[in-house]
């Protein structure tokens, strides 16, 4: 059986990513993944959803360190994992580009007024994952000498 490098690539994936903290409420990189691929696909549409119409630009008024470029899109994450709809938001948000990479986490929690507050972010590596993405690493590299040995 002969296994490509795609295969080895899509198993780093699934250790990659960050996880978020909004007040009470934690995000896995699943989570804000999910947020953000609903906000792309409502970008590409020039569509959106509920009574405050998101994705909206988000402008950056509390000159918060983003990554990417403006514009920047804000959406809801939900706390149940869902995709946002257009019922309550909640307080949470993350934060898209125009070319739809993510560009932060935010939330109302802990703001005074409408404001926002950034939510603690942490990459995988930091986070319960650790120990995951050394066994990954560690499976990928038995499975590439396996496959260099085999042929």
């Amino acid at each position: 059986m002969r296994l490509s490098f795609a295969f080895f690539l899509s198993l780093l994936a699934l250790v990659a990513g960050d996880s978020a903290t909004c007040g009470k409420s934690q995000y896995d990189s699943d989570a804000l993944s999910k947020a953000a691929d609903g906000a792309c696909s409502l970008l590409k549409k020039d569509s959106t959803v509920g009574r405050n119409r998101y994705p909206h630009q988000y402008k950056n008024l509390e000159g918060f360190k983003l990554t990417g470029s403006a514009p920047y899109y804000e959406f809801p994450v939900l706390s149940n994992g869902q995709v946002y709809s257009g019922a309550a938001p909640g307080p949470d948000r993350v934060i898209i580009t125009k070319d739809c990479k993510q560009a932060g986490v935010i939330t109302h929690t802990g703001a005074s007024g409408n404001n926002f507050v950034t939510c603690d972010v942490k990459a995988s590596s930091t986070s319960g994952a650790a120990s995951n993405s050394q066994s990954v690493l560690a499976l990928c590299s038995a499975m590439m000498l396996y496959a260099v040995i085999a042929y």
